[in-house]
């Protein structure tokens, strides 16, 4: 099995951001650019699977739930492909719900933040799940 190479500029670990919400992913993009990440966004479902592919970040960060963005297809598409799945995954919500963070780890998801999480807390959880730690100890279970 091929290993996910780390790209280059691992120094500015590259995130893909996907939410069906453009002004979240916005928000998240200009906030982790200044706190040294590179940044890409998409809140289309039917692009996002065709994003990762173009860019191949470090990691992804996802929303689950929405009516315009179904994150659970599209973490799905990236873990079913043997070129995309190492890509590690951290699911970003407003749905709090037990039923949701179970299904996460069922997943594989690398980590599980509830919104509001704000971009400092985020970037943490990032940089653990980039330099292969456990972003769960991370990750707040409530707000």
């Amino acid at each position: 099995m091929e290993r996910r190479r780390r790209r280059q500029s691992s120094i500015r670990p590259l995130v893909l951001l996907a939410d069906g919400h453009a002004d979240t992913c916005e928000l998240y993009a200009t906030a982790l650019s200044s706190l040294g990440f590179e940044t890409t966004t998409v809140s289309d479902s039917a692009e996002a699977f065709a994003q990762v592919w173009r860019v191949r970040p470090d990691v992804i960060v996802t929303e689950v739930s929405g009516p315009e963005f179904n994150g659970w297809v599209f973490i799905h598409d990236v873990q079913r492909d043997p070129r995309t799945r190492d890509i590690p995954i951290v699911i970003v919500t407003g749905d709090g719900l037990p039923r949701t963070r179970e299904q996460a780890v069922r997943e594989g998801c690398a980590a599980f933040r509830l919104k509001p999480c704000l971009p400092d807390d985020l970037a943490v959880t990032l940089r653990a799940v980039v330099n292969g730690g456990d972003a769960h100890e991370h990750a707040s279970s409530a707000h």
